[in-house]
């Protein structure tokens, strides 16, 4: 069975200036991301499918996963870049120290991971600059802290960087 996301729900992104970007920030991005339970309206930690499609990290010395090789595995993966699951995800966001340009787009599993229309949330961060959170209520949101920390998200998304750039046209440094 394949998972469609309907097209009535728009996405909406929150923009970090580079400045407001405290190390690491990127598991925190993945604690405060939220979603509805399907039969009740507690909000819960996601489980979805991740694709990373671009990394340049620095990797804490005292966790599992290494930067280059990671970087090496991303690089390497066939389109739609290298997937994950939740915990993947999130032990990959638990060892990175400094995310100097990366891209975390989660779907709900079962998705066509190849439609970016399926897409719902999209973690950005771009030449250790400005980060973009993206996500698509009410399917994902991010916690109340996160909106009091970096103010209500704009509705509509920034360009993936397949938009931008066209498939494995953004590489790494």
């Amino acid at each position: 069975m394949t998972t469609t996301v309907p097209s009535d729900f728009e996405m909406v992104t929150y923009t970090i200036p580079a400045d407001h970007i405290v190390l690491p920030d990127l598991v925190q991005f993945f604690s405060e991301l939220e979603t509805p339970e399907l039969e009740t309206p507690e909000l819960h930690s996601p489980e979805l499918v991740w694709v990373l499609t671009t990394l340049y990290a620095v990797t804490s010395p005292d966790q599992l996963v290494e930067a280059l090789p990671l970087e090496r595995r991303v690089n390497a993966a066939e389109e739609p870049g290298l997937i994950l699951s939740q915990a993947e995800a999130t032990e990959i966001a638990d060892s990175i120290w400094q995310l100097i340009d990366g891209e975390f787009l989660g779907y709900l599993p079962g998705s066509d991971l190849t439609d970016e229309s399926n897409l719902v949330v999209r973690i950005d961060a771009f030449d250790s600059g400005e980060w973009t959170v993206t996500v698509r209520p009410p399917l994902t949101t991010m916690s109340d802290a996160f909106d009091r920390t970096h103010g209500p998200a704009q509705p509509g998304r920034t360009a993936t960087r397949l938009e931008e750039f066209g498939a494995r046209q953004q590489q790494t440094p």
